[in-house]
């Protein structure tokens, strides 16, 4: 009977030194697999790129003027609403179905010392917005396109008028409609 029992304990023994090589060489299998998969997947990408992207610099390379302009350009800290004060009314010089045109606005900079210049120039700037409103044509000024285009003369406006005499390099980031009515 020892030896019998014996028997069984080698017997089961080894079945289960034989299972765990089994399980180890199915987990060595799926390693290899993993590892083949990631080289080819590595070496695609290297292919690629020396097919595809030969022509461009890499992105190593040192900034280019561009690069460094729009580094300059980036906004220099949080933005700055100014309130240009109260609505500014003109009457429109090519009437159609609206003969008066009344605009609040609101400066957006990032430079603190623009408020300053903004307030020490108000009239002038008020003045010359008056000039550019007045000569809006009010069934253009009805659609997104014509409001967008109108904002992107008033903003050039005032950045022409702040940055007469110094040296601030368009101080005013955009203008704000607060209030747009025609009649």
């Amino acid at each position: 009977m020892a030896e019998a029992d014996e028997t069984t304990e080698a017997t089961q023994a080894t079945q289960a030194t034989r299972a765990t090589r089994a399980g180890g060489n199915k987990l060595v299998v799926i390693l290899l697999a993993v590892l083949i998969v990631v080289i080819l997947a590595v070496g695609a990408v290297v292919a690629a790129l020396f097919l595809f992207g030969g022509d461009e610099p890499s992105a190593t390379a040192e900034p280019t003027e561009a690069v460094a302009e729009v580094a300059e350009q980036a906004p220099k800290g949080p933005p700055i609403t100014i309130p240009l004060g109260e609505p500014i009314t003109v009457n429109l010089s090519k009437p159609n179905d609206a003969k008066v045109l009344q605009v609040q606005l609101d400066i957006v900079t990032r430079d603190p010392a623009v408020d300053k210049r903004v307030q020490a120039l108000r009239s002038r700037i008020i003045n010359d917005v008056m000039l550019s409103l007045s000569e809006v044509d009010a069934a253009e000024l009805r659609t997104r396109d014509g409001k967008e285009a109108l904002q992107q003369t008033l903003t050039e406006d005032i950045n022409r008028i702040l940055e007469d005499g110094t040296d601030l390099e368009r101080p005013v980031e955009n203008i704000y409609f607060t209030r747009l009515l025609m009649q």
